[in-house]
């Protein structure tokens, strides 16, 4: 017992608990106990100095953080939620900490192959168990199908099982496509499938953008393959879940309706949500709302009546975001913020292109998982939430350090 814990360094840790980010998703609580976890281990590895601050890896993360971190700084004295924006400045200081301990546990080849077999056994799991509920009714922990026929995984309040499985499918695949392309395309066909039952469009666009980063690293005859499982498994989900079927018929819509209203229906409300963040925008080019003032600036800028996403609304709960990255960036912080993030996308393209062919095999894994996040034409997760950007930094912070040399 002893020697075991003893043979449980800094790094096997931060490398755990990197892995942890994903598999509480979940839970009660979430990636947030990880979270402190990894935050209270960098805290003790920089006291201990133990983390290079010099590496070009912890000043290309440090690069990254100032970018997104000085335009909600900017948008502090105007905002419309000064708490929640400075909630928002301060959770990013701290997840910089976290960034640097889970780039601590990834300084070898073996370290990233290690997290990337362990994500691909996770998501293997969650997508048995999401086929399970779909057979039996209820998954391996009792959570139910929902009410509406969608498949919902291990997850009972959300629909991040599909968000995490097409998201995800990219580095959880990288390495099975050349190792055991049949049970790659295998998966593939099966995630197809749940993330159609999944009700969501967006998890069929993310998969769809995940399916098409990988395509490459197939022979011929297996992308023929992948392509007909594309269609089978849409068509599949379409025919088994009302939900799902509903979604796709939205793209059918009346021809006397205006064009708004059109491209609104099919995008379920999508378009009164953008053209109120157009609002916040036109009003405060500059600063943007406030970072984390979304919902609270909504009523102030909403200009239709019958909007369902004003307080009072049809819509319960009201909007806490604009359903897409760019444009919840450009609302609350304003060009500023937007040109932070695109400054930011820039400068990751620029470290790949111009690191070594090592290095950018290494880094590939990540990076296409980073694609189909930051592809723009498609509803994303705001970027600031406890759920959700835990996971996007662990494939951030993997990326970067996946592209320092050893000698660096």
């Amino acid at each position: 017992m002893t020697s075991f814990i003893r043979s449980i360094t800094p790094e096997l840790a931060a490398r755990f608990l990197g892995l942890m980010l994903v598999v509480m998703q979940p839970f009660t609580g979430g990636a947030r106990p990880p979270s402190v976890l990894l935050l209270l281990l960098g805290i003790w590895l920089l006291f201990q100095k133990r983390i290079d601050l010099n590496s070009i890896a912890a000043r290309r993360l440090a690069s990254v953080f100032a970018l997104l971190l000085l335009p909600v700084l900017i948008s502090l004295p105007g905002s419309f939620n000064p708490v929640g924006t400075a909630s928002v400045a301060l959770v990013l200081v701290l997840f910089f900490i976290v960034g640097l301990t889970l780039m601590q546990g990834l300084t070898a080849e073996d370290d990233h192959a290690w997290l990337q077999r362990w994500l691909t056994i996770v998501l293997a799991i969650w997508l048995a168990d999401g086929f399970i509920q779909y057979l039996f009714g209820r998954d391996l922990l009792g959570v139910p199908m929902g009410s509406d026929g969608r498949m919902m995984g291990p997850f009972p309040d959300n629909l991040h099982f599909g968000l995490f499985m097409t998201v995800l499918m990219p580095i959880m695949l990288w390495r099975m496509t050349k190792t055991h392309p049949l049970a790659a395309l295998a998966f593939i066909a099966l995630i197809g499938f749940a993330a159609s039952m999944t009700g969501a469009r967006s998890n069929v666009l993310f998969y769809l953008l995940g399916a098409a980063i990988l395509l490459p690293r197939f022979s011929w005859l297996h992308r023929a393959f992948i392509l007909a499982a594309l269609v089978a498994g849409i068509v599949a989900a379409i025919g088994q879940s009302e939900t799902t079927a509903t979604k796709f018929k939205q793209f059918d819509t009346p021809s006397e309706q205006s064009l708004f209203q059109r491209l609104d229906h099919m995008l379920s409300g999508r378009m009164i949500i953008w053209e109120t963040a157009g609002e916040m925008l036109k009003d405060r080019p500059l600063t943007g709302v406030g970072a984390g003032a979304f919902d609270v600036a909504y009523d102030h800028y909403a200009t239709r009546p019958e909007d369902p996403f004003r307080s009072g609304g049809d819509y319960v709960g009201g909007v806490y975001h604009a359903h897409h990255m760019y444009v919840s960036i450009a609302a609350e912080s304003g060009f500023i913020g937007l040109a932070g993030l695109l400054a930011a996308i820039g400068l990751l393209i620029r470290w790949y292109r111009q690191a070594a062919p090592d290095l950018r095999s290494r880094a590939a894994p990540y990076a296409a998982s980073l694609a189909v996040i930051a592809f723009p034409l498609q509803s994303q997760p705001v970027l600031y939430r406890a759920w959700w950007f835990p996971v996007v930094l662990l494939l951030l912070s993997g990326f970067i350090i996946a592209l320092q040399s050893k000698k660096a």
